[in-house]
């Protein structure tokens, strides 16, 4: 794999990683911060590409930005947990 294309496939991972939240219990404020915390890393990532697309156009700027980003906005909600029969405890 070319050196461009490991910084993009790295930019996509960290896309990934931003967005990919665990499910909240089913306790309405953890919904509720879910779906905020959700909201808010979505749009952190598309001004982010947006900027790296108009000024730098390095995938790996913008792969290390969504990670720092998203280590500033850690889940703080209460995941839900499922048992082992994929019900929910």
């Amino acid at each position: 794999m070319s050196e461009r294309t490991e910084a993009h496939v790295d930019l996509l991972d960290a896309i990934v990683a931003a967005l990919d939240l665990p499910l909240p219990s089913v306790e309405a404020a953890d919904e509720r911060a879910y779906y905020r915390l959700l909201e808010r890393r979505a749009l952190a990532v598309r001004i982010i590409i947006e900027s790296n697309r108009a000024v730098s156009r390095d995938p790996r700027l913008a792969a290390d930005a969504i990670r720092t980003r998203t280590a500033d906005e850690p889940v703080t909600y209460t995941p839900n947990e499922f048992d082992k029969n994929g019900g929910v405890r």
